[in-house]
């Protein structure tokens, strides 16, 4: 029986499908570390947006109410880019009567802890 050097044994093969295996699980969890990432920062980011509305609207209409914002804690559901948001506007009293510190906050519905929150002051122009 004639045997020659060319070709691999069945160990090489299970060692090299060994290192195979372990380099795939490893570039498998940084993609889905980098699919999540990116989740996160696309909803941070659509949430900043909607904080941003939300406070420009405020000092839109703080120009044209007698009652610039009222104080009050305010939570309502907003759609943007596709998926919805809880956002909750709290306007609050400072020691000037012409100024009101705003809070916006916008959470994921049923969670609660903000994805993005705003605070700024709305004055009496």
């Amino acid at each position: 029986m004639r045997t020659s050097g060319r070709g691999f044994t069945l160990i090489e093969v299970m060692v090299a499908l060994a290192i195979f295996a372990v380099a795939s699980a490893a570039l498998v969890r940084n993609a889905t570390l980098s699919i999540r990432q990116t989740a996160q920062l696309r909803d941070r980011t659509t949430a900043s947006w909607i904080a941003e509305n939300e406070f420009a609207y405020l000092r839109k209409n703080a120009r044209e109410d007698a009652d610039y914002p009222p104080t009050r804690t305010q939570r309502k559901a907003v759609t943007m880019a596709g998926d919805g948001f809880d956002v909750e506007t709290r306007v609050e009293t400072t020691e000037n009567s012409d100024v009101r510190r705003v809070t916006v906050s916008v959470y994921r519905p049923g969670e609660d802890s903000p994805i993005a929150d705003l605070v700024g002051f709305v004055g009496r122009f």
